[in-house]
């Protein structure tokens, strides 16, 4: 049905309605108990699914009507009878149910149910019409031009109606009709200019404005103007106005969204707090909830300004990105709940927290649900996650891509593919998935130990995606070229007792083309970085230029490193970087949490674990007039053995504490699956060591260690400093560490 719901009897049959319902055609406007009876008698109707029942409910009202042919209300519940037909038995009863309710406003043309209903009828009548020659043909017209006129007199009558007519038009939207849409909106526009002033007018201009930007008329910002200009409905008109400019791309319309909540109006805090909610944290929407008025609204600004300086982005950017994700998840990512209500589904719950995905994949065949696959690209770390529908447009997350029915039993490989119960599906299905990510492109051949492996990293990868993906939110910065950057933040280099935060990068050969300077080659990387605490405040920002003369052109085979040094303040800091090279070229880095420990005496802690080689192109200044030749990402040639450097934090002067290197072999998937890591102590005697803060010497004491790696076997390790003090306080620090042989 098309109805709207205003009040729920839904227990109560037509037969029980009836005798609730007042012989009422005298009066010159419904009374609220008449409109909720009608109401109720809609709902009990919807729940009838047996077309001879209201066949036999049809013919008893017809009975009374010959009785008393003059009795709206009669006529009114006649043309809802005949909505429902229609919607069992077929487009003929529209007819029935226009005929009705045109007798019904004939005799009560002050009820505005009698032309919400007319209205319907003809609005359904118009969509069954046969196509003509011309776009639509004139019988649909016309009959959606009556319509419109009996939608608007509705609204006129009383605004209430309102928010079904908004609805109605979100229906044809989604439906991608924008005829029916524009006469929905023309019906409302229509009524505004019959109501004049005070709340009545303003609960029009409402529905007006949100189907106006529903259709991305620029008109709904004048309508939202209107509206706050009206002083009725003040707050809810800013936030709507704020909501309509950001979708324009306007960024001052956060101004005017946070100050509508600054109003304490309870439909304001109601429209802010469904857009807060779907992505907040319980404990981030309990402190909404507690706040009021301006505090709310400061509360809500720093909320999403704190995305926007972390996301090294305008102020009002992060808000303007998740307004115009909720317009495209309510049109592309919705389905009805058994109650009724249209909600996200799970594509859309990720699609608001992430936006876009950087790639997608499905698999469609005869017998396997519906099935999508995206994939997130953040830093060069890979979010994946799966989706399936048992239910037309009910897409839930699944933790592998071998969830989606039917397929788990017919996997196969290698020499598990002699099992006559076994088809194709299920590697048809990862073999679909392949450009998403590594895994599916490494499918295994071997023995059934190795599918087991195999099966538990899969799905260790959607189980973490669905944990990043919905317990996090995103707006990662795009560059119109990439340029596969690698990046990486490292605590280390402090002088004194100032921690510092090297923003570490390599540009591969390939992605960059030289510039010519005064000595040899000379390229110019852009460089910007911002440090936000946990109250939202930037602690440390930078935008600079990197000059890097290397001397020669970078070969495409190697990579352009270079580095920035930050001094920032301790605490536990959410950060993110990029490098553009460039106009139009640059990654991001993707945000990141830092924790950097306080030089002064109380708290033991560990900076990152600097890991150099003699081959390390990539120097970094230690703070205490050294250097160290970082080798990104943990690669040392077996050969040169391996350079490491860390900082002690929290000793006090004269104390002193025991250092010691660990290492376990990094198998594939061991991390994401939860198995153990094997750790052992550094086959070397140098691996363990004390170190002490010297009583005037600087309050960061550091450690630096040369180690040969003859003893251990080229490939994935990783290695941890553990360092315990004088009062038995244990920290420790982990990186990864991968051997090359010559």
């Amino acid at each position: 049905m098309l109805w709207g719901s205003d009040a729920v009897h839904r227990t109560a049959g037509p037969g029980a309605l009836l005798s609730l319902c007042l012989a009422a055609s005298s009066l010159l406007a419904q009374t609220p108990e008449q409109r909720r009876a009608l109401d109720a008698y809609r709902d009990s109707l919807a729940m009838v699914t047996d077309s001879s029942q209201l066949a036999g409910e049809e013919t008893r009202l017809l009975g009374e009507v010959r009785r008393n042919r003059n009795d709206a209300y009669l006529h009114l519940r006649l043309g809802q009878l005949a909505l429902r037909q229609a919607d069992l038995s077929g487009a003929s009863h529209y007819d029935d149910a226009a005929s009705e309710f045109k007798a019904s406003t004939e005799l009560a043309p002050q009820w505005p149910y009698g032309w919400y209903g007319l209205g319907l009828a003809e609005y359904a009548l118009g969509g069954q019409m046969p196509p003509q020659k011309d776009s639509r043909g004139l019988l649909t017209r016309d009959a959606w031009m009556r319509a419109q006129e009996a939608f608007g007199r509705a609204a006129a009558l009383e605004p209430g109606m309102a928010p079904r007519l908004e609805e109605l038009a979100r229906q044809a939207l989604r439906a991608r009709s924008a005829e029916r849409a524009k006469l929905i909106r023309d019906a409302l526009s229509r009524a505004v200019r019959e109501v004049h002033g005070g709340q009545r007018e303003a609960r029009l201009l409402l529905a007006l404005g949100r189907v106006q930007r529903e259709m991305s008329d620029t008109a709904a910002r004048a309508t939202f103007l209107a509206l706050v200009r009206s002083g009725e409905d003040r707050g809810v008109g800013l936030v709507e106005l704020g909501r309509t400019k950001l979708l324009a791309g306007d960024l001052t319309g956060a101004s005017d969204y946070f100050e509508g909540l600054t109003s304490d109006d309870p439909g304001a805090v109601a429209e802010a707090r469904n857009d807060f909610l779907t992505i907040a944290t319980d404990a981030e929407l309990a402190d909404f909830d507690l706040r009021h008025g301006y505090a709310r609204a400061e509360m809500v600004r720093r909320f999403w300004t704190t995305r926007d300086k972390v996301e090294l982005r305008a102020e009002g950017s992060r808000l303007a990105e998740h307004m115009r994700r909720l317009a495209v998840a309510r049109q592309e990512f919705v389905f009805i709940g058994a109650d009724g209500v249209e909600r996200p589904d799970d594509r859309g719950r990720v699609f608001i927290r992430h936006g876009e995905p950087d790639d997608r994949a499905s698999f469609s065949i005869p017998g396997v649900d519906p099935n999508e696959s995206w994939s997130y690209r953040r830093g060069g770390t890979d979010m994946v996650l799966h989706f399936s529908a048992r239910t037309p447009r009910d897409f839930r997350l699944i933790e592998s891509v071998l969830d989606v029915a039917d397929v788990r039993s017919s996997v196969s490989f290698g020499s598990a593919a002699g099992n006559p119960n076994r088809g194709p599906n299920g590697e048809q299905l990862l073999r679909s998935r392949s450009a998403l990510a590594p895994l599916y492109r490494q499918r295994p051949t071997g023995n059934a130990e190795q599918v087991t492996d195999y099966l538990a990293r899969e799905r260790a990868i959607g189980r973490r995606g669905i944990q990043l993906g919905t317990a996090t939110d995103s707006y990662a910065m795009r560059f119109p070229i990439e340029l596969g950057a690698w990046g990486e933040f490292a605590v280390g280099g402090g002088s004194g007792s100032e921690p510092v935060v090297q923003v570490l990068f390599a540009i591969p050969g390939y992605a960059i083309e030289p510039a010519t300077g005064t000595v040899g080659f000379v390229y110019p990387v852009r460089v910007r970085f911002v440090a936000v605490d946990t109250a939202g405040t930037v602690v440390a920002s930078v935008d600079t230029v990197v000059r890097i003369e290397p001397g020669d052109r970078v070969p495409a085979n190697r990579s352009l490193l270079g580095r920035v040094a930050v001094p920032v303040r301790p605490g536990r800091l959410t950060a993110q970087a990029a490098i553009q090279y460039g106009d139009h070229a640059g990654s991001a880095f993707g945000v990141d949490s830092i924790a950097v420990p306080s030089p002064g005496a109380g708290v033991l802690a560990l900076g990152d674990l600097l890991v150099g080689s003699r081959r390390g192109r990539l120097t970094v200044p230690l703070g205490d007039g050294t250097q160290i030749a970082l080798a990104p990402g943990g690669v040392v040639h077996r050969s040169e053995g391996v350079d490491l450097a860390v900082e002690v934090f929290g000793l006090a002067p004269g104390g002193e504490a025991l250092l010691s290197i660990l290492l376990a072999p990094r198998e594939p998937g061991a991390v994401e699956t939860g198995r153990a890591l094997q750790w052992r102590p550094f086959p070397d005697s140098r691996a363990q060591a004390r170190v002490t803060r010297l009583p005037r010497g600087d309050a960061i004491a550091r450690w630096r260690v040369g180690l040969p790696l003859n003893k251990l076997k080229p490939g994935s390790w990783l290695m941890a400093v553990v360092a315990t003090d004088s009062a038995g306080r244990e920290v420790r620090r982990e990186a990864p560490l991968e051997i090359l042989v010559p």
